[in-house]
């Protein structure tokens, strides 16, 4: 506890009229753990001010403290009693209200704290959250959703109404509560349906109220008579929604009955919450949606102070709605934290805001809440899943991110009926923001896979993921069997589509792990650009051109076919001579020779060499009078072509001086607009390079080069990353029921999401625990502050976590164990730095000097802390690696921290425990 100098950070008060101001600075001052260890509570009266000590404190001993607390000169002493200085402008001389010093009695206990904003005993426990409810959930495991905003008219009705609605669709049973006492909104269009208005919220509050030895059973039973005739709407799913209004009275006026009235000795402090939860569960109802009254009033805080209620914070942009917002959401994590894994987490909506005005305020806004939301996690006194610790932050992340709802003309003026508001609702889509936080998972229809007993052997499976997995790591060891199959993305499928009658002239840009080296092999394993098509599923491919390729990766495996075969296989069908075509060592063996004796700013001499490596691999060699651009033509006149070449940072490795800057650019730029100069378009040339290697080559308007390619660059997007998991999970025959490779890449959103249960579950826990879901936290985990995933990144993900997951047995549900998941990440992190330092060299030099900082670095930090400039944290934010926040703090994603070693800061702090 607080002793005489541990009060700073807290002023104080600038005016003390009455005894209300000492009251309440008493308050923050406990609440703040700032009292000192012989204060035992306070009570505060228009006539004077009661402080409970401890035995032995003396009276100079507390006069030295309240005027540490309330400022030098707050006390003296009148007719032998204490006094707290109060403001009188009338007055010259002192005006006070006396200090009651009582001793606290022997075995007196704690006072009983109950879910109020303002508690009516001021005691040293107001530092530490209120007593958790004795269960972790609610009678009949039932799911209450409150919505509640700091200001009005901010759209949290709707989205209340959005929410009973989609929980409905999705063949949910919800009961809908207008718990606004003050100004109800669902009650007006319930009125204007036409509906029933036999039983509404006050009705349960007085029933409550009167019950007999604290029960809520006479209330839920007369409830429950009534409640079937306020159903509304009609949902296909078998889903719900019914509706209690808030009166039934005609009269406009304050409720007769609150809340807190019900908060009597011997009841549970939770009492309404569980009445609520055991009226649903009577009814059949599985989800309890209430809508609060706004502001910081009692009306709302037996609600929102209960950690099992997940709570969502619906506000606008607006000064006064976001610090409101932010402030409560403080408070709440102070008093009723939600405890990670345990509890539902709470959220946010911002509304009201338009995306072409509003973006630098958003994202501003964004920020602050993220903090506040956090703020109100904590983690469990004791974790028997410590093995989650270390990735604790991709949870903290995904659960602390408010969710954006932006401006809608359809809401400005709702109509005033149900059916028409739902109609409103779903022309706006709001329901698509709501998405991530919507309790009920998927639909009816969603295959019901991965059932303990069913037999399926899980061990089994994660043995077939594990090893397919970790062939797949690296393309240059699987690429090449035409067994392997590959999963058709959308910018090959654009490459494809837009040649379907003429060869391609393109880049195909990708960092490493992207996946280049992987569509390089495929297109070779299909030996012409008709059968690549043909493989992918483009339809209507009339190019029935070979595939030639001219340069690969060193460390390229073959199988049953190799590049060679396919250079011999052109020379002896375009050329009527058999025999070996020249190698790609040769052609190796070329360039090198080119990058010691050509000058660097020799881009003819490089053009010629590059077209005769071309030539040669075509075994089209150029005579000495016409040289290759006459051999080419010639060869163009005769036979049709697309040249591949990949393996370019094998031969060029970091691009250290100008020979080599010079000799990428001439290919990227001179040889594709030399081959685009041919009559007819007769070869093709794909290039599968590096962005980083192009971006150095091409050290003017490579953004335009860039740009000119864009719709074949291999980007992963989290959409794609979980496809590619499906996909390789399914290659792998490791799916409980089997899902044919072609039909992935049809699958919806929503469908792929179902069908990915069967392989690391709904959630990064059991279905009913309040872990993150496994959708949203694997992208979170693997993607970079780009939203980018790396297709590597991705399978190295599922070939760790499928050998952890081995010896799991317990999940019998899934493929994939969550623990084994999350120590996954760490796998993925050190292999992501590795190849990173191998790929790109400026990211890479200053990954290695962040990874040599000697002492303890704990994300977000300055960057004085890590011994780098501006201008380096500048480069990192554009590459995706760091992100700075508004504070001017730097974060690093996930994916690259543990890697790093970093700690983190958002990691949710242990519950304080009695």
């Amino acid at each position: 506890m607080a002793e005489l100098t541990d009060l700073e950070g807290l002023s104080p008060p600038e005016h003390l009229f009455t005894w209300v101001d000492v009251d309440e600075h008493l308050a923050l001052l406990a609440a703040a753990g700032r009292w000192p260890s012989w204060l035992c509570a306070a009570d505060g009266w228009w006539d004077g001010i009661e402080l409970v000590v401890s035995p032995g404190t003396g009276a100079e001993e507390v006069k030295r403290w309240l005027d540490e607390a309330f400022g030098a000169g707050s006390t003296e002493w009148h007719d032998g009693t204490l006094q707290l200085r109060l403001d009188d402008p009338r007055q010259t001389g002192f005006t006070g209200t006396p200090v009651v010093l009582s001793i606290e009695p022997d075995g007196a206990g704690e006072p009983r704290r109950v879910p109020l904003l303002r508690e009516k005993h001021i005691t040293p426990q107001l530092a530490h959250p209120l007593e958790r409810p004795a269960d972790t959930r609610f009678p009949g495991d039932v799911q209450l959703v409150a919505f509640h905003s700091f200001k009005g008219g901010v759209g949290r009705t709707v989205h209340a109404v959005a929410m009973a609605d989609e929980v409905a669709r999705r063949g949910g049973s919800v009961l809908l509560i207008d718990a606004d006492l003050e100004a109800p909104g669902i009650t007006w269009m319930h009125t204007a349906q036409g509906g029933q208005l036999d039983f509404c919220y006050e009705d349960f509050l007085a029933l409550l109220q009167g019950a007999e030895n604290g029960s809520w059973s006479t209330a839920v039973d007369i409830a429950a008579t009534y409640l079937p005739n306020q159903q509304v709407g009609r949902y296909a799913s078998g889903g719900r929604v019914t509706v209690v209004p808030t009166s039934r009275r005609p009269l406009l006026g304050p409720p007769r009955i609150e809340p807190a009235d019900l908060l009597t000795p011997g009841r549970s402090p939770y009492f309404l919450t569980e009445a609520f939860a055991a009226l649903a569960a009577r009814v059949n109802a599985d989800t309890v949606v209430v809508d609060l009254r706004a502001g910081a009033t009692e009306l709302s805080a037996p609600v929102l102070l209960d950690p099992r209620v997940q709570r969502i914070l619906v506000t606008t942009l607006s000064h006064q709605a976001l610090a409101g917002t932010e402030r409560l959401l403080r408070q709440l994590g102070h008093r009723a934290p939600a405890l990670q894994g345990i509890d539902p987490v709470s959220s946010v909506i911002i509304t009201q805001y338009r995306q072409d005005a509003h973006e630098a305020q958003v994202e501003r806004a964004r920020d602050e809440l993220r903090n506040a939301l956090f703020s109100s996690l904590r983690r469990p006194p004791e974790d028997p899943q410590a093995e989650a610790d270390a990735t604790d932050e991709v949870d903290s992340s995904l659960f602390s991110e408010p969710l954006l709802s932006p401006f809608r003309e359809e809401l400005l003026a709702l109509p005033s009926s149900w059916d028409a508001v739902l109609r409103v609702l779903e022309i706006g889509k709001i329901a698509d923001v709501l998405e991530p936080i919507v309790p009920a998972r998927g639909t009816p229809e969603a295959p019901v896979t991965g059932v303990p007993g069913t037999g399926v052997d899980y061990t089994a499976l994660r043995r077939q993921l594990a090893e397919t997995a970790q062939r797949f790591i690296y393309a240059e060891l699987e690429g090449m069997s035409s067994a392997s199959g590959f999963l058709v993305t959308d910018p090959l499928r654009r490459l494809l589509g837009d040649h379907r009658t003429e060869p391609p002239l393109a880049l195909v840009v990708g960092a490493k792990g992207a996946g280049k080296t992987f569509m390089y092999t495929k297109a070779c394993a299909a030996r012409s650009w008709n059968a690549f098509a043909e493989r992918s599923g483009i339809e209507g491919t009339q190019l029935t051109a070979p595939v030639v390729p001219v340069l690969e990766s060193d460390n390229l495996e073959y199988d049953d076919l190799t590049t060679q075969d396919l250079r011999d296989a052109f020379v002896l069908s375009h050329t009527g001579e058999s025999g070996q075509a020249v190698t790609s060592q040769a052609i190796k063996d070329r360039l090198k020779e080119g990058l010691s004796t050509l000058d660097a700013r020799d881009d003819i001499g490089w053009r010629r060499l590059w077209l005769e490596c071309l030539a040669v691999a075509a075994g089209a060699r150029p005579s000495a009078d016409g040289g290759p651009e006459a051999s080419l033509t010639d060869l163009g006149q005769r036979a049709r072509a697309v040249f591949v070449i990949d393996g370019l940072e094998d031969l060029l490795q970091s691009l250290d001086n100008d020979s080599k800057r010079t000799a990428l650019r001439v290919l990227l730029i001179d040889v594709l607009a030399w081959l685009r100069s041919l009559r007819g378009r007769p070869l093709g040339l794909v290039v599968f390079v590096r962005q980083d290697l192009v971006t150095r080559a091409v050290q003017q308007n490579s953004g335009q080069l860039l740009a000119r390619y864009e719709p074949y660059a291999l980007r992963w997007n989290k959409e794609e990353a979980l496809r590619l998991a499906l996909w390789v999970t399914a290659h792998a025959n490791a799916l409980p029921v089997s899902v044919a490779e072609s039909q992935i890449t049809e699958l919806s959103y929503d469908e792929l999401i179902e069908t990915l249960i069967p392989v690391w579950g709904w959630k990064m826990g059991t279905e009913k625990s309040k872990e993150a879901r496994s959708h949203l936290w694997v992208p979170a985990a693997l993607g970079d502050f780009k939203d980018q995933v790396q297709a590597r990144d991705v399978v190295v993900f599922l070939a760790e976590a499928a050998k952890l997951s081995i010896p799991q047995t317990s999940w019998d549900d899934r493929v994939l164990a969550p623990g084994a998941m999350r120590k996954a990440l760490l796998a993925c992190s050190n292999n992501k730095i590795d190849s990173i330092q191998q790929e790109n060299q400026e990211v890479g030099e200053l990954l290695s000097r962040l990874q040599q900082v000697r002492q303890p670095v704990t994300v977000p930090f300055g960057l004085e802390e890590v011994g780098i400039s501006a201008q380096d944290a500048d480069f990192l934010v554009d590459s995706g690696v760091f992100a700075r926040g508004t504070d001017g703090r730097y974060w690093v994603a996930e994916i690259y921290r543990h890697g790093l070693g970093f700690g983190s800061e958002r990691r949710a702090k242990v519950l304080w425990r009695r």
